[in-house]
């Protein structure tokens, strides 16, 4: 027995002076005090376990006389260490029987403790941000490396679960309460919501259930009733919702649906690149909703309110009926200097039934449908920029239900067309803008007013590519605010805007 324990500490004493022959440079720390027990640890004696495609296990009755630093996956730790864990690029995990007689550190992840395990110093978990793991002579580096937090919607007076309300033509105001939970020693995230559409008079249900598997890799089912729109690439929420309720124009068609989605979607972050790719599954079963041609009442609006161009345009129809899709995308962010661009793109495969007396329910209509969102703006000569936005939606030939048509025209997309006059399966964008500011001019909370020179290009059809409208012309814009001017060059038709500028 002596002699078999004599053999496990030669082998775990070789094991660790393997690994201590690994050095780590740290390139760049990084901000804030975070990084402080790395740079105490590197100023000492560790060991390093490099990184893997397993988790890094410190083995129940193995004993560790130094620090231990792990590498780019999550640890467990079961045995004892005499020093400080720190997990890089992944997270923490004390099984019972573990003993940190240091602190348990996790940069990039988080430290998950147990009843049974024991932490002398302290437990430090730094999920925003970590380092970039690079393989050199005699060891590694490390390279700071921000991580993005979580999407967060804001709040309203500091109350908790109350998200910003938005207002448009169908649904009127709506406000939704959407408490956020994680349960203790998980990494799942539960958001039960309840939205109050004021016009319609309803109360829609849903539930958000994610899951970080790791984190980069995320399991998001979500499950509710709610107001679509195929729609929100013209405007954002806030921008949307101010537009309605000052001059009635809301830039949005909608329709009514109980959706599940399942997603699964990873994260590669580098310098420069954000890649997120998913696929997943959806049901849905949706049906029209007002506004229609007879619509009696609409919501309050300073302008437009008893328009039919505006507050009471109506919704097209869609086909009542279930869809089930199978779907898939990715986005891309890229940052190169002061050239920043995105790409957006996601694929449907889905399979329609229409819900009717007289319809066949076996025969289902099947479409695929491909929608690309995307820009990139570049510095050309001084502060002068040169930007490109576009969109697009392709969709195979076949009976595309009327839920998945998209809309173009009218004030944030091409606002020498009248608001969403051209819609269909196939739609194209493009929005080109040459910013020149004025420099010698700086205004009170604005800096300098921006002129701006801009060319449209954009329609949409059914079955086809659509035949382009075009709008060029010219934009003064301070601060949130501006004043356009454009014209359409073939049917000259002039159209003269003012309002507030927000970046899609």
């Amino acid at each position: 027995m002596i002699r078999l324990a004599r053999v496990v500490l030669l082998v775990v004493s070789g094991a660790v002076g393997a690994a201590a022959q690994d050095t780590i440079h740290l390139r760049d720390p990084g901000p804030g005090g975070a990084p402080a027990p790395l740079l105490q640890a590197l100023a000492s004696s560790y060991i390093v376990i490099p990184p893997a495609g397993t988790r890094a296990l410190l083995a129940r009755d193995s004993t560790y006389a130094r620090t231990v630093i792990v590498l780019g996956r999550d640890a467990v730790v079961e045995g004892a260490v005499r020093g400080d864990v720190i997990v890089i690029g992944g997270d923490l995990y004390m099984h019972p029987g573990g003993d940190i007689s240091g602190r348990a550190v996790a940069i990039g992840g988080g430290v998950y403790e147990s009843t049974a395990g024991r932490v002398g110093g302290g437990v430090q978990a730094n999920r925003e941000f970590t380092y970039e793991i690079a393989r050199i002579a005699g060891g590694w580096s490390l390279t700071y490396e921000e991580l993005e937090a979580p999407p967060e919607e804001p709040l309203i007076q500091g109350t908790y679960g109350l998200r910003l309300p938005t207002y448009d033509r169908s649904d009127g105001l709506s406000l939704a309460i959407a408490p956020s939970f994680t349960p203790p020693r998980t990494r799942i995230r539960i958001e039960p919501r309840i939205t109050y559409r004021s016009q319609l008079g309803r109360l829609d249900p849903s539930l958000v259930i994610a899951d970080s598997l790791d984190r980069r890799t995320a399991l998001q089912l979500s499950v509710g009733r709610s107001t679509l729109t195929n729609d929100a690439w013209i405007w954002t929420d806030l921008v949307n919702s101010l537009a309605a309720i000052w001059r009635g124009d809301d830039s949005r068609n909608y329709f009514r649906a109980t959706r599940a989605d399942l997603t699964l979607g990873r994260r590669w972050k580098s310098r420069t690149t954000t890649l997120t790719p998913y696929i997943g599954g959806r049901l849905e079963r949706a049906r029209s909703v007002r506004p229609a041609l007879d619509a009696a009442s609409e919501p309050w609006s300073f302008i437009g309110r008893h328009d039919i161009d505006d507050m009471l345009r109506p919704n097209p129809p869609i086909d009542p009926g279930t869809t089930g899709s199978m779907l898939a995308g990715f986005e891309l962010q890229w940052t190169q200097s002061d050239i920043i661009a995105r790409l957006r793109v996601d694929e449907e495969l889905g399979a329609f039934n229409e819900d009717c007396e007289s319809c066949d329910l076996q025969q289902g209509r099947n479409f695929a449908q491909t929608t690309v969102d995307g820009g990139i703006a570049f510095p050309t000569f001084g502060t002068q920029r040169l930007r490109f936005d576009a969109h697009a939606v392709v969709t195979s030939h076949g009976a595309t239900p009327l839920q998945r048509w998209a809309y173009v025209g009218g004030s944030g997309s091409i606002p020498t067309l009248d608001m969403l006059s051209r819609g269909g399966d196939q739609l194209a964008y493009l929005d080109a803008r040459y910013e020149i500011p004025i420099d010698r001019v700086a205004l009170p909370l604005a800096g300098p007013p921006v002129v701006t020179l801009r060319e449209i290009l954009g329609g949409a059809a059914l079955g086809r590519f659509p035949s382009l409208a075009q709008a060029t012309g010219v934009r003064l814009s301070g601060g949130f605010l501006y004043v356009e001017w454009l014209i359409d060059p073939v049917a000259r038709h002039a159209h003269v805007s003012y309002g507030i500028s927000i970046a899609r």
